[in-house]
């Protein structure tokens, strides 16, 4: 027995995560890897159809992987052209108002200058030049040669100002142009935005299936090729060994971060914490909610990079901490990019943004619901102030200044937020 359970301990995986409906139409009972070992035709069987099993989730889990990252480009190459085209837009905005003053600052100085020309040139000059005497001569001419230059300068100003009419008119299409176009790119932006994130959903179930079923599949193999048969019971005791060695872990660890107070040093190693995180989900002292970003944790401490699901290494010690503070800890939300929500900030949310991962949320600390007023939020907000990089963010401004407990801050920059958890971001 002891045997066993150390070959289910090396085989099963923590089964803490929701998963969707299974990708095969169905998975073989203990009791069909059982039945099968009574004789060799059947056993071999069996084998090949668990060994395909195997297979099949690891194809289509890649083959969903791959969808996801072409989906992503797409979206990102979207976004890209949804950001050069406003910055177009306001580009030839810019210069169409700018040419516009200039155009009318032009028409205004020839109307100056013309205004200039008619109160010069009112008098009959034909009639001057006729009663002129000989000695008025020079100054007729002179006046006549300004009046010749202030009509050559009116040319000049009316011609510029009909220029830059026209570059001002120019300018203002190219701006309406660049301005219609928007709308077909936020389109565009739009639905690559909605298929990126169907096929990140989908890779994410893929994963959830594989990471549900392959471990279990991997024992039955492993039964029906050694020479001891392995029962499913002998098999779920293994998972519950395994489960009970990782909440004891978990157990001492926090035991012996709470002796050593809350400015005790937490390991920067994000697989280490995640493990530990792990541990407290199988101790049942950390619970995800809807949709559930425990997974996320999960292939993070197994040494699996899936991608959009990375979590920040500051994000796993503020949960650690908590959970060094509280005895028990509730997440709401981490890498939003990773279970495709568009909610909130949407995709500028410290959740999303960036790989996603760079914030969480707690619905819960110590038993008891967070609301970032109350006692528990304050408690953690006075913890990790001090400990967090200067500019990390903190929700939950107003609640806590209609609740009247605003503390000082030393490196949080806080934010208002709805009273429904309590929110932490590291800068970004």
């Amino acid at each position: 027995m002891g045997a066993i359970l150390v070959v289910v301990a090396v085989l099963a995986a923590w089964n803490v995560v929701a998963v969707p409906k299974a990708f095969a139409d169905n998975y073989p009972s203990w009791g069909d890897v059982q039945a099968a070992r009574s004789s060799e035709a059947a056993k071999q069987a069996q084998v090949n159809a668990i060994t395909a099993l195997i297979a099949g989730l690891k194809t289509q889990a890649k083959a969903a992987e791959d969808a996801a990252a072409a989906r992503e480009k797409e979206n990102e190459a979207a976004q890209f052209a949804l950001t050069a085209g406003q910055n177009k837009s306001d580009l030839l905005a810019a210069q169409a108002t700018r040419l516009k003053k200039k155009s009318e600052s032009s028409h205004q100085q020839a109307a100056a200058v013309m205004a200039k020309l008619v109160r010069t040139g009112d008098q009959n000059l034909t009639g001057t030049l006729l009663i002129s005497k000989s000695a008025d001569a020079s100054g007729l001419l002179y006046r006549l040669t300004s009046l010749g230059k202030l009509t050559s300068t009116i040319n000049g100003l009316y011609s510029r100002a009909a220029q830059d009419s026209n570059n001002a008119k120019a300018a203002s299409d190219q701006a309406v142009s660049a301005k219609n176009a928007l709308a077909a790119l936020a389109a565009a932006s739009k639905a690559a935005l909605a298929k990126a994130v169907q096929a990140q959903k989908e890779m994410i179930a893929a994963l959830s299936a594989q990471t549900a079923h392959e471990n279990e599949l991997q024992a039955q193999l492993a039964s029906l090729t050694s020479a001891t048969a392995m029962t499913e019971q002998q098999y779920q005791a293994g998972v519950a060994a395994r489960a009970a060695a990782a909440a004891a872990a978990a157990a001492a660890a926090a035991a012996a971060a709470r002796a050593a107070g809350p400015s005790a040093p937490v390991t920067t190693d994000a697989r280490a914490l995640a493990q530990e995180l792990m541990g407290y989900v199988s101790a049942g002292q950390l619970s995800g909610s809807y949709p559930d970003h425990i997974m996320e944790i999960q292939w993070i401490a197994e040494g699996r990079s899936v991608p959009n699901c990375g979590i920040d290494t500051q994000v796993l010690q503020v949960m650690v901490i908590a959970l060094h503070t509280f005895s028990s800890v509730g997440v709401s939300d981490i890498n939003r990019r990773c279970t495709g929500q568009i909610e909130g900030a949407g995709i500028y949310s410290q959740h999303y943004a960036g790989g996603g991962g760079h914030a969480v949320d707690f619905y819960s600390l110590g038993g008891r619901s967070s609301t970032g007023a109350d006692a528990n939020s304050l408690a953690l907000i006075r913890i990790l102030d001090p400990r967090m990089p200067y500019g990390s963010g903190l929700g939950q401004s107003t609640c806590r200044r209609n609740a009247g407990n605003e503390p000082s801050l030393q490196n949080f920059q806080d934010f208002d937020d709805t009273c429904n958890h309590l929110h932490i971001n590291d800068p970004m």
